[in-house]
């Protein structure tokens, strides 16, 4: 693989891009907002049954395409473009530590109805700072108590995957949306193309999965470095080219405002950064399908990368824009809370910086 985009990867990329621009423009989110709810079950039931947006990653044999992490880097970088909202972040996430697991009856449960859309499952993790759950019993008899936040989709999925402590050590239980002494409540995130929830425990009944829980949940952190670097890939482009069109027609003293140095060193700065955090991003989607070994490092650069230049470059378009870009009615702002969300949302630039030094031995 190259850092060029294959025939394939170009047919996708465009059919992802006509989705977004046909059903989810940015004036959906718009709607998304004033409605209340998390995201339009429409276009989620399309972006799944339709585009199979869910099971890109999730094998043939469990209903899903197969098509590895190229692919769907690809994808994700169109939806990030647009800001769609919708569970697929956290879904993924969930599939990824099912297969990383190895326990088959969780994959023949889950696996094929995430990949079909049926079933929005989540992986309840956050920061480090994000809460502690323990596990106690055994058997039919495990419950969970404590306390996990944010969580992608928390209050909205039909099935939790939570990782807990218990006397065997770490494992992740799988626990169901209405199961006894589960407390779900939405928080108000900054990013309104996110939901995210603080999810409770209290003597909850759950179920250990089978497998070596620390190696997929890093499995998942890697996808996670991978995901949010391809959606702030996306959103940064989308910033680039909304702030260099506008600096072609706005006009100030006779002539277009991106004649001007103050205005073209900072477009070609925020050009710089994406060409760069791209080239990471490319390269970690070629580590993941073809040197997994190699995946941790080069999906954590790309995350630290991407996740700040588009912070900044977020930043750039609301000043670059003037006085409109700063009210409600323009999108710079919507670009600039989903640039803060990115930056920090499952471990902020700090502890991505603490894991790429551990994988590299420092």
């Amino acid at each position: 693989m190259t850092l060029i985009l294959t025939d394939e990867e170009v047919a996708l990329a465009d059919s992802v891009r006509k989705f977004v621009a046909d059903r989810s423009p940015l004036t959906s989110l718009r709607q998304i907002i004033a409605s209340g709810e998390p995201f339009d079950a429409g276009v989620w039931k399309q972006m799944t049954a339709q585009l199979g947006l869910a099971g890109l990653t999730i094998p043939e044999s469990y209903g899903g395409a197969g098509a590895g992490y190229s692919a769907l880097s690809v994808a994700l970088t169109e939806l990030g473009a647009g800001l769609v909202a919708s569970p697929l972040l956290g879904c993924l996430l969930a599939a990824e530590a099912v297969l990383r697991l190895g326990d088959d009856t969780a994959k023949q449960e889950l696996l094929p109805k995430i990949a079909a859309g049926e079933l929005i499952v989540t992986l309840a993790v956050a920061s480090s700072a994000g809460g502690q759950v323990t596990a106690s019993g055994a058997g039919d008899g495990t419950v969970l108590t404590g306390t996990v936040s944010p969580v992608l989709n928390g209050a909205e999925a039909d099935v939790l995957l939570v990782p807990a402590d218990g006397t065997d050590g770490k494992a992740i239980y799988l626990v169901q949306g209405g199961a006894d002494g589960l407390a779900r409540t939405r928080l108000t995130a900054v990013d309104h193309s996110r939901s995210l929830a603080r999810i409770t425990l209290a003597g909850t009944p759950a179920r250990a999965l089978a497998g070596d829980a620390a190696a997929a949940l890093a499995a998942a952190a890697d996808l996670a470095n991978l995901a949010l670097a391809a959606e702030s890939a996306g959103a940064m482009k989308a910033c680039l080219d909304m702030t260099s069109g506008y600096a072609r027609i706005r006009v100030a003293f006779g002539q277009p405002i991106g004649a001007f140095q103050a205005v073209k060193h900072r477009l070609a700065d925020m050009e710089k950064s994406f060409e760069l955090g791209y080239a990471a991003l490319r390269d970690a989607a070629r580590a993941a399908d073809e040197k997994p070994g190699d995946f941790p490092v080069a999906a954590s650069v790309a995350r630290v990368l991407l996740a700040s230049a588009y912070a900044e470059a977020a930043v750039d378009t609301v000043q670059l824009h003037g006085g409109i870009g700063f009210t409600w009615e323009h999108d710079a702002h919507l670009y600039y809370k989903n640039g803060l969300s990115n930056k920090v949302l499952l471990g902020g630039p700090g502890e991505q910086l603490d894991r790429l030094a551990d994988a590299l031995g420092i």
